[in-house]
C-alpha cells in the first residue's frame, strides 16, 4: 500500500467553494506482466507459454513456524477475549519469518472480511480482517522510547548516554503501575531500563529532538498524525510526499515544543512531542514498525528492508541495501545494552536472556479507555549471524506483563524448537562513561 494526496472539487451546491484536498491510502498494483496475455486472449499461445513456465515462488515466511504459533494462540484460553499480533523477522537479511494473529481471519465470510475499521469496531467480538502485525497501527506506548533514545544519540552523539534530568515528584506520569516513574536525578540508562516517562518527555522537548524522531518514524514506518508511515516497505521514490508530511508535522505536532513548560510537564504529557516521546498521543505504530526499530538497533544501527520473497523460479533475491537508523554504531550497541538490562529481570519468565522493551499504552477503543500490552525483543540467531526480532501486541489486556508471558510460554519455545534463537551471553556491566570515552577514541 502507498499513500497519495487526492484533490477533489466540491460540486453542485458547493461548486463555488475552493478545491480541497484529502489524504487517503490507496493500493497500487502493477499488472503490466499480465497485459499482453489479457490482450492476446485466455486461450492464446502467450497464456499457454506462461503456464508452461516454472512459476515457483519461495517466500521468506516459515509456514510451519507461523502455523504452530497460530495454533498455540488459538489454544490459549487466557487470550479468548483479546486480539493478538506476533511479528518475527531477521535483522541482517530483513526476512519476515512469521506474522501470526489471533483470532484468525474469517476467510469463509467475505462480508466480515471486507468490513472497514469503523464497521469492525461496531462488532461485539474481535475480528481480524487484515494482517494485524503489518497493517493495523495503534499507540506503541513505551516501546517508542527506544526511538526517542536513538534520536537523542543521533543529535547529541555518545554524550547522550550521560544526559541526566532532575525528575520531581510532581513530574511523575505513572505512579500506580508495574513500572512506576521514579523521582530524582535520572540518566538515560536508568530511564530506559525503568521506563521513566517523565525523563523522555524532558529529553525530547528540552533537547528539541523532534526532527530526529521524525526521521526514525519515517524510516521504520510509524505514523504521526495519521501520515508518514508505511506498511510493507518504504517508498524511496516518494521524496516530495515525505516533505509534505514533514511540513504537516512541523505545523502541528512539532509546534508543541514552543508551549512546553518544564515546570508542569504533566499538563501536556500526551500532546505533540511530549506524547511522541513515550508512545502516546498522535504517534501510532504497527508491531512490524516497532520490530524494524529493534532490528535496526540489533544490526548495529542499520535497518535492512524486508525481504518477503527468497526465490522466484530459480533466481534468488539478494538482501537489500540497509537504511541508516543510528549515526554511530556505538549508540546502537549502547541501546542494545540498555534493552538487555530492561529484560534481565524477565529471564525466569522467558527462559533465556534477550534484549527487549515493554510497553503498556492507553487508547480509546469502542468508546472506552483500554490498555494494550506490547513487548519487542531480540536474541542472537541460532542459525548463522545476526538476531531474530519479535514484536508482540495484545489488545485490551492488563499490560505488558501479559505480552512478556506470551513470549515466554508460546513464541520463544517455538523459536527454540526451530533452532532460530539462542540466549545472549551473561550481561556485562555497562559503564556509560567508558562507552563515551571508547567512542571518542
Amino acid at each position: 500500500s502507498m499513500n497519495y494526496n487526492v484533490t477533489a472539487s466540491r460540486f453542485r451546491e458547493d461548486r463555488f467553494l475552493p478545491q480541497t484536498s484529502r489524504e487517503m491510502t490507496v493500493n497500487k498494483r502493477d499488472y503490466s506482466a499480465l497485459a499482453e496475455m489479457l490482450l492476446s486472449g485466455i486461450n492464446s499461445k502467450k497464456v499457454a507459454d506462461f503456464k508452461a513456465q516454472n512459476r515457483d515462488v519461495q517466500l521468506s515466511m516459515d509456514a510451519a513456524l507461523q502455523l504452530r504459533i497460530n495454533k498455540r494462540l488459538e489454544q490459549d484460553d487466557s487470550l479468548s477475549d483479546n486480539r493478538v499480533s506476533v511479528v518475527v523477522l531477521q535483522d541482517v537479511s530483513g526476512d519476515v519469518l512469521a506474522s501470526s494473529s489471533w483470532p484468525l481471519p474469517p476467510v469463509n465470510d467475505w462480508e466480515k472480511l471486507t468490513l472497514n475499521i469503523r464497521e469492525q469496531n461496531k462488532l461485539s467480538e474481535w475480528l481480524t480482517a487484515s494482517d494485524l502485525g503489518f497493517t493495523y497501527a495503534t499507540q506503541p506506548g513505551s516501546t517508542a522510547k527506544v526511538a526517542t533514545a536513538l534520536a537523542a544519540f543521533n543529535k547529541l552523539g555518545m554524550e547522550a548516554a550521560n544526559k541526566t534530568f532532575i525528575i520531581r515528584p510532581n513530574d511523575l506520569i505513572r505512579i500506580r503501575s508495574a513500572e512506576p516513574d521514579e523521582a530524582g536525578t535520572i540518566g538515560m540508562e536508568r530511564a530506559l531500563v525503568k521506563s521513566n516517562n517523565a525523563y523522555f518527555i524532558k529529553l525530547a522537548n528540552e533537547m528539541k529532538l523532534q526532527e530526529e524522531m521524525g526521521n526514525i518514524y519515517t524510516s521504520t514506518g510509524m505514523f504521526l498524525k495519521g501520515i508518514g508511515g508505511y506498511y510493507y516497505g518504504l517508498d524511496t521514490n516518494n521524496a516530495a510526499q515525505q516533505r509534505e508530511w514533514r511540513d504537516v508535522w512541523r505545523r502541528t505536532e512539532f509546534r508543541s515544543i514552543q508551549t512546553y513548560n518544564p515546570a508542569d510537564i504533566r499538563k501536556t504529557r500526551g500532546r505533540g512531542v511530549s506524547g511522541m516521546a513515550w508512545g502516546q498521543g498522535e504517534l501510532i505504530a504497527t508491531p512490524a514498525s516497532i520490530a524494524r526499530l529493534a532490528a535496526g538497533i540489533a544490526n548495529q544501527g542499520v535497518l535492512v528492508p524486508h525481504r518477503y520473497v527468497l526465490k522466484i523460479r530459480d533466481s534468488a533475491l539478494s538482501v537489500q541495501k540497509g537504511i541508516l537508523l543510528a549515526q554511530d554504531p556505538a549508540s546502537a550497541s549502547t541501546i542494545m545494552g540498555y534493552m538487555q538490562k530492561q529484560s534481565a529481570g524477565k529471564t525466569n519468565v522467558l527462559g533465556l536472556s534477550v534484549a527487549g522493551k515493554t510497553g503498556t499504552p492507553e487508547r480509546m477503543f469502542r468508546g472506552q479507555r483500554i490498555n494494550d500490552g506490547w513487548y519487542v525483543f531480540f536474541a542472537p540467531s541460532g542459525k548463522g549471524n545476526g538476531h531474530v526480532v519479535v514484536c508482540i501486541r495484545i489488545e485490551k489486556t492488563k499490560g505488558s506483563s501479559d505480552a512478556v508471558k506470551l513470549a515466554g510460554e508460546i513464541v520463544i519455545p517455538e523459536l527454540l524448537k526451530g533452532g532460530y534463537i539462542r540466549s545472549f551471553e551473561p550481561l556485562k556491566k555497562i559503564d556509560s562513561v567508558s562507552l563515551v570515552t571508547a567512542a571518542a577514541q
